[in-house]
């Protein structure tokens, strides 16, 4: 998966797109850093060509932007992305709140990332 994302955005951008979450992202809380990860998917996002196979991680980057409410295999495929961004980070993906509730990275940087341009203030 992380191959396949370096060839997107470029191997020799991946590390620099990487060195931040190193930093930061191991005590980052999960609301703040799922911003950045948003980024870095909508950079790699800016970076897919028009003639993206069926079934690959550019193709689902797409979908789950055009379509927000996905949740199929597009989505899976990018929350295992970030869980991979995230290991690779030093940063556990899948957390637990002080109250037991199970949450994660992956979810709230894909909620980010679908709605990116969701500015409701704006249709005023």
């Amino acid at each position: 998966m992380l191959e396949e994302f370096k060839k997107i955005v470029g191997n020799e951008e991946y590390p620099s797109l990487l060195k931040p979450l190193r930093g930061i992202g191991p005590s980052s809380r999960t609301h703040r850093i799922s911003v950045v990860i948003a980024a870095i998917l909508r950079f790699a996002l800016m970076s897919i060509s028009d003639d993206y196979e069926d079934g690959s991680l550019e193709e689902a980057l797409v979908v789950v932007d055009e379509d927000p409410y996905s949740d199929g295999e597009e989505y899976r495929k990018l929350t295992e992305l970030v869980n991979a961004i995230c290991r690779e980070a030093g940063m556990e993906n899948y957390r637990v709140s002080a109250r037991g509730a199970e949450y994660s990275i992956s979810d709230n940087a894909l909620s980010e990332y679908s709605s990116w341009y969701n500015m409701p203030w704006e249709d005023y």
